[in-house]
């Protein structure tokens, strides 16, 4: 309930901003990017955090108050998730609610509550409509784009107030309620009834989407799907055909049929991608969970994940069908969060995002630990006091060691990352001193040695430049900006020989960086490219 409730706070803070005035900060080209920092993220986590209030929002055990705001919340959640226009979300959306209604208790009820919730959306659906034209525009400086997300805002506040007032008194007068029973075949009837209703809705919904063509919108969309979109047009971004997908999911299979039992090793994916890849794009990551573990773990990796979560669900599996009516209900919401990460994210890279993760590892656990702790409940009059063993004590404390090793030294690496990004203008030598430490807590990242690197070579300290681009590259010899940067620091020390071996590694690893290019062209001129021209000249590829 807490959780769901924070990140009601969340999306309402950001409604309020939005009425404000202040939608621009919380957009990016017309998608909600709040408050993830990614599209696609900022959809799945509102959707998890729809489903979750939903799914609290008809207990009884929950104060009526309480049930009022979770209502309220979750078509507040739901209006945000659309305007995140993720495409990813759209397609995977069926999909999640088919699972969400397969694992949740209380289904009857649940589904009079999302009658609420989407009578909610609808009533704002138009004024969302209004910030869809803004796609493809810089900054959000569509027309009229700040009048409409305030208008949105707005609308949607009122929503609110009305939808956390009457479900608070809903609520709060359901003891008063006639109570209704219905037999068995009654209740097959109306479960059939539904299914049927769903499907007509979702083949009537289908068609009015797809124009009534759905053959021809299938072949259209795998041929975006299968192609790089070329639509640089304004509008609605579920309009847009066209993904770099296809070519990201080809060169991870292609690694991991080339390392098909320990796969690339983790993170290596972008240098491969740069290598093999027919787009322009250098994404870090594959945008899938299931083929992030075959290409940068292997079958290894795959195995270990999947017995994992085996067992996991299992466990969760157990706790929603056995135990009491309240323990099964909080079993089925908290398995919710890992349906939306695990489906959408099949699609996206959200394992690398935690507000996603987190949630869906974090809940999975609970819903286990219910089982557990319903046996240990029936079993306490049984059992002894165990008194810990001096070799689990042992076990124990190594455990806590290398955890603090494994995950502690790695995050004080980033904080002091961190730390040299913010003061780098300011005090450079400062910013060097830190990534010096932050290397040396975590030698396995060549992160703190490249930038580094480049704070050094924009200041003029070419020699430290070259040493730590070249302690990158040791790192990671697929990294391409690295090579370029040893080459510069060369070049500025007059070492042009050894500037060209740097550029032309650079090259052959990423050959469409007219940095790079240019670099290697005049590095045995009498103005060979600067740091400054160099800088300018690279394309940052998404």
């Amino acid at each position: 309930t807490a959780y769901a409730l924070g990140i009601g706070v969340i999306g309402l803070l950001m409604l309020l901003r939005m009425a404000d005035g202040g939608a621009v900060a919380l957009f990016s080209q017309g998608r909600l990017v709040s408050p993830t920092g990614y599209f696609n993220s900022s959809a799945a986590l509102f959707t998890i955090a729809t489903l979750v209030s939903g799914a609290l929002c008809v207990r009884k055990e929950v104060p009526a108050i309480v049930r009022g705001l979770l209502l309220a919340f979750a078509c507040v959640d739901l209006q945000l998730a659309l305007l995140a226009q993720s495409r990813g979300w759209l397609f995977t959306l069926p999909l999640v609610l088919v699972c969400a209604v397969a694992v949740v208790a209380n289904r009857g009820r649940i589904a009079v509550a999302a009658i609420g919730v989407i009578v909610g959306l609808l009533a704002n659906l138009s004024k969302l409509l209004d910030l869809f034209p803004a796609y493809g525009h810089t900054a959000t400086a569509a027309p009229g784009f700040a009048a409409a997300a305030q208008t949105a805002g707005r609308t949607g506040l009122v929503i609110f107030a009305g939808l956390a007032i009457a479900g608070s008194l809903l609520a709060a007068s359901e003891p008063r309620w006639p109570k209704i029973r219905f037999g068995a075949v009654t209740r097959r009837v109306l479960a059939i009834c539904g299914v049927v209703l769903a499907l007509g809705a979702a083949i009537a919904g289908a068609l009015v989407a797809t124009h009534g063509d759905p053959v021809g919108f299938v072949s259209r969309q795998w041929h975006g799907f299968s192609h790089e979109s070329t639509n640089a047009s304004t509008g609605s971004y579920f309009a847009v055909v066209g993904s770099g997908r296809y070519d990201i999911w080809r060169v991870a299979m292609n690694g991991f049929l080339a390392h098909p039992v320990g796969g690339l090793g983790q993170d290596n994916f972008a240098d491969y991608y740069v290598l093999h890849r027919h787009t322009g794009e250098e994404p870090a990551w594959t945008h899938s969970i299931e083929l992030r573990l075959l290409t940068q773990t292997g079958v290894v990796g795959l195995a270990l994940f999947a017995a994992f979560m085996v067992l996991a669900l299992t466990s969760a599996i157990r706790s929603r069908r056995r135990g009491s009516e309240l323990a099964r209900a909080v079993a089925g919401a908290a398995m919710l969060p890992l349906i939306a990460w695990l489906i959408h994210g099949s699609i996206d890279w959200f394992w690398e995002i935690p507000a996603l993760s987190g949630p869906a590892l974090g809940f999975l656990a609970m819903a286990g630990g219910l089982a557990a702790a319903q046996a240990d409940e029936r079993h306490r009059g049984k059992r002894l006091a165990r008194v810990p063993t001096l070799a689990g004590l042992v076990a124990g404390t190594l455990a806590v060691l290398a955890a603090v090793v494994v995950l502690g030294l790695p995050y004080l690496s980033v904080r002091e990352v961190s730390i040299a990004s913010n003061i780098q203008r300011s005090n450079p030598n400062g910013a060097l001193s830190a990534l010096a430490t932050a290397s040396k807590l975590n030698p396995l990242s060549s992160g703190p040695s490249r930038l580094a690197g480049s704070i050094a070579l924009q200041n003029g300290n070419f020699s430290i430049a070259e040493q730590r681009f070249r302690q990158a590259i040791a790192r990671e010899p697929g990294g391409w900006f690295s090579w370029l940067g040893a080459g510069l620091a060369a070049s500025a020390l007059g070492d042009r020989a050894g500037a060209h071996h740097y550029f032309t590694v650079a090259e052959s690893i990423n050959s469409d960086q007219p940095a790079v290019s240019q670099a290697l062209a005049q590095v045995h001129s009498r103005h060979p490219l600067t740091t400054a021209q160099a800088f300018k000249l690279i394309v940052n590829a998404q």
